[in-house]
């Protein structure tokens, strides 16, 4: 019995000595590794200006975490030209875990993590510039003997899921977004969704409903449905259609006669079309004829003005230009009664 206890005891003494050793361990490797990977960071014209954590520790035999990191840096505009931008990322936890060791690569994730992304003077507003009680979890291993290769691969993947809304690679995320748009910032909830071999990248309809109203507009719900499954297009489309709702105000308050529905129409379908293309354009537009309110023959008249506005995306045309054709251009119906 007593061979058997010291044996037992034997075993806590290693297992203790070993885990306080391999933090230890972790810390001199942390610091080593932040060491040289500035440098070389630097060259690829990422400047850390501040790391910090306040602790670093073995979850298990095969995972460690860092506790209440702290990372300032920025992008060298020299290289990045417009795309540079300065950042402040923070995190209570980032773990990592190790997948392989014959062919050594680890997985990771970050727990409450925040992102602020400070704008340039002269840039707009970033999308996801501001981010915060966030979830990142990703399942694409990082290779440590081809770490650079390992990394592009999920940074290119994460910046196509924000680009595009989707990737086939597998990510878990979740985040309070403040989209900012001119004096505005309104926080809605981004998350990924998983179906089939596709992550897709979305905000909750609610969000948007209540979204909108901070900016004065009216959705239908399969338009707030449509808007919240493409986040990284949300400020232009909510900026185009207020541009659109307000410049059809302003012609109009300075001839009573202005046609400022057909005109509301044209300049909303087209600047859509302009910047999402025609698909995205026609389903959002489709969308929004399907809220209540409207007789037929008005419903008629805006599926056809949105149609005229999205062949009229074909040319760069300017806001007089689109007030000349909306006076006009036979193509455009002005009044319900002019409808078929």
């Amino acid at each position: 019995m007593k061979t058997i206890l010291k044996t037992i005891v034997f075993f806590l003494v290693l297992l203790l000595v070993g885990y306080f050793s391999a933090n230890y361990v972790l810390r001199k490797l942390a610091i080593k590794a932040m060491t040289i990977l500035q440098p070389r960071l630097e060259q690829k014209g990422i400047i850390v200006e501040n790391f910090d954590y306040s602790s670093v520790r073995m979850n298990s035999f095969n995972s460690c975490a860092l506790s209440d990191v702290d990372l300032d840096f920025y992008l060298n505009r020299k290289m990045y030209g417009k795309e540079s931008f300065k950042a402040a990322f923070n995190a209570k936890t980032i773990t990592i875990r190790f997948a392989d060791f014959q062919n050594p690569s680890f997985f990771f994730s970050f727990s409450n993590f925040s992102l602020f992304i400070h704008a340039n003077e002269s840039d707009d507003r970033k999308t996801f510039g501001k981010l915060e009680n966030g979830f990142l979890k990703t399942r694409i291993p990082l290779y440590l003997k081809t770490p650079e290769e390992s990394a592009r691969e999920i940074l290119t993947e994460i910046k196509i899921l924000f680009n595009e809304d989707k990737t086939p690679m597998e990510f878990e995320i979740e985040a309070d977004v403040f989209l900012g748009i001119d004096d505005k910032e309104i926080k809605v909830r981004l998350f990924t969704e998983r179906i089939g071999t596709v992550t897709y990248l979305k905000f909750n309809d609610r969000d948007i409903f209540e979204a909108a109203k901070s900016f004065d507009l009216d959705l239908s719900a399969k338009e707030a449905e449509i808007i919240a499954n493409h986040p990284g297009k949300v400020p232009g489309m909510i900026k185009i259609t207020r541009d659109a709702k307000k410049y059809s105000m302003f012609e109009k308050s300075k001839h009573k006669t202005f046609p400022e529905d057909a005109y509301r129409h044209i300049y909303w379908s087209y600047h859509l079309t302009r910047a999402f293309g025609p698909e995205l354009a026609r389903e959002i537009t489709d969308a929004h004829e399907t809220e209540i309110g409207n007789t037929e023959k008005e419903h008629q008249m805006d599926y056809h003005n949105n149609e005229v506005a999205r062949n009229y995306a074909k040319e760069i045309l300017s806001t007089d230009e689109i007030i000349n054709r909306v006076l006009h251009s036979p193509d455009i119906i002005r009044d319900p009664n002019e409808v078929r």
